[in-house]
């Protein structure tokens, strides 16, 4: 065209992609920036919110004991179910994080999970309490669970520990609060618009999700087909090209340069960073893509995740199981539910406070992971036998609380434990296998409610097992401690020989 000329440039150079390194370094969104704990935080916001129910289920039990006239055993399913199927449904949850994203996820189950919850306020039969409480609300959770714990591992490195311990210790404030809030519901309004006022609550949990999302370096690499650009002509003005032929611009080893670092480009991560706003730029280093579906699988057969899976398979079940029992549990032994539901409460204190802890104190070398995790089942232990003969209110208080700090020890642990050992890539699928073990072993204990208390007439025995099962892990996971100390310290004396022998 006479008068013009035309170059190929790229159609937005300031949108050009920037190495994954560069993009974690970044001191104000990167790795352990000050964008990772606002994440954080707003991840413990929706992990708050959505898990109110989990912290009043023996509010919920007794309710539902008093108000449709049913046994224990059938009493504890809906409860059971909520807990099972937010396990249960984890291995699909950390698939469709993989396969569309975290934020789809957290959004779409935190638009579901309290309006599962509502409708229960219409619940003519225990039948429909099963479906909408048990599996819509437990399987939203385990949605709003693994999208949020994901996040959080993302977008931590030094400090993962104490942000997944720090973002479980927001969560765990709920029990401060909501177990008395929620027998006052249940005392004025009956268990339906318990229901009702509960769903409600656990709908704020949606809000926070519209900002959580995954970091840029942890999305998954697109072909290189399917994200070079196709380069736009731009018209240039001839006044402010220089006199030689613009077909001498493009040709030679100028154009290759183009070429070769527009395809050094195209290997780097191409999402939009508009939702982050920083700017973005040209680099070259390239990824490796995340493993493969098949791949990933594999690791569900291994023995380090069968042992993970199973540690926190009796963390899981010690909690809830106490959450469930704890104000039937006190009824038994002449303590009315309006006093009750303060065991609760205790149990929030010592959990909330070493929820923090845990992760500060192995960050900073204090205590091993594998430390942390044997006292935590050390003491779960003692006081679960301990509830078997206490009668009083204050001893059943101190037997709460101590069970907290066992808990809390922990319960934020999931993530860095699977991390050390599969590493962060596969860490959505990693985490919902765990939790699909977790629910397996949840579904034994209204079976075991009804052999212990509709049956023998009281919970003894079944804070037996939970008492031997802490008993097994405690000596499995010091077992672990004392091998790994043995492998530093020979590790250690081969680096010393090697300096020495220099």
């Amino acid at each position: 065209m006479a008068g013009r000329g035309f170059v190929n440039l790229p159609s937005r150079m300031n949108d050009m992609p920037r190495s994954r390194t560069s993009l974690k370094a970044d001191p104000l969104f990167g790795l352990d920036s000050r964008w990772s704990w606002i994440t954080a935080g707003l991840c413990g916001w929706v992990l708050f919110t959505s898990s109110i129910s989990n912290r009043v289920s023996g509010v919920i039990y007794y309710g539902i004991i008093e108000t449709f006239q049913v046994t224990r055993e059938e009493a504890s399913w809906p409860v059971t179910l909520s807990s099972s199927c937010f396990s249960l449904a984890g291995p699909l949850m950390g698939y469709m994080c993989r396969r569309f994203s975290c934020h789809t996820v957290a959004m779409s189950c935190a638009l579901i999970t309290g309006l599962g919850v509502m409708v229960c306020y219409f619940a003519p039969n225990l039948l429909f309490i099963n479906i909408f409480y048990g599996v819509v609300h437990g399987v939203t959770m385990s949605g709003i669970f693994v999208s949020a714990n994901v996040v959080v591992a993302q977008y931590f490195n030094k400090r993962r520990t104490t942000a997944c311990t720090i973002v479980f210790t927001a969560c765990g404030l709920n029990a401060l609060c909501m177990p008395v809030l929620t027998e006052y519901f249940r005392s004025h309004y009956g268990v339906r618009g318990t229901f009702l006022l509960l769903g409600a609550l656990i709908a704020n949990s949606f809000p926070p999700t519209i900002s959580i999302r995954s970091p840029p370096w942890a999305m998954p690499m697109k072909a290189k087909g399917d994200v070079e650009r196709k380069p736009q002509m731009v018209p240039l003005n001839p006044h402010e090209v220089p006199n030689e032929p613009i077909k001498g611009l493009l040709s030679g080893s100028i154009a290759e340069d183009k070429i070769h670092r527009q395809k050094a480009s195209s290997a780097n991560w191409t999402g939009s960073m508009d939702s982050f706003s920083i700017p973005v730029a040209d680099g070259r280093e390239t990824t490796p893509a995340l493993p493969s579906l098949q791949e990933t699988l594999k690791n569900f057969i291994t023995v380090p995740f069968l042992f993970d899976s199973s540690s926190f398979a009796v963390i899981i079940f010690g909690l809830t199981t106490f959450m469930l029992l704890s104000v039937d549990l006190a009824k038994d032994r002449g303590i009315v539910p309006s006093e009750a539901v303060y065991l609760l409460n205790a149990f929030c204190v010592g959990d909330v406070i070493f929820r923090a802890a845990s992760g500060t104190v192995i960050d900073s070398g204090h205590l091993s992971l594998e430390a942390v995790m044997s006292l935590g089942y050390f003491l779960q232990a003692v006081m679960f036998e301990a509830l078997v003969w206490c009668s009083s209110l204050v001893t059943l208080l101190l037997c709460s609380a101590l069970l907290g700090v066992s808990n809390g020890f922990r319960i934020g642990l999931q993530a860095p434990v699977l991390v050390n050992d599969f590493g962060v890539e596969v860490l959505p699928l990693m985490m919902g296998g765990m939790t699909f073990v977790i629910g397996v072993v949840t579904l034994m204990r209204p079976k075991l409610i009804g052999h212990y208390r509709d049956v023998h007439g009281k919970y003894d025995g079944l804070l037996h097992i939970v008492a031997c099962a802490n008993v097994l892990f405690t000596f499995i996971w010091t077992l672990k401690l004392v091998c790994q100390r043995r492998r530093r310290a020979k590790l250690a004396n081969i680096v010393a020989e090697q300096n020495s022998s220099k």
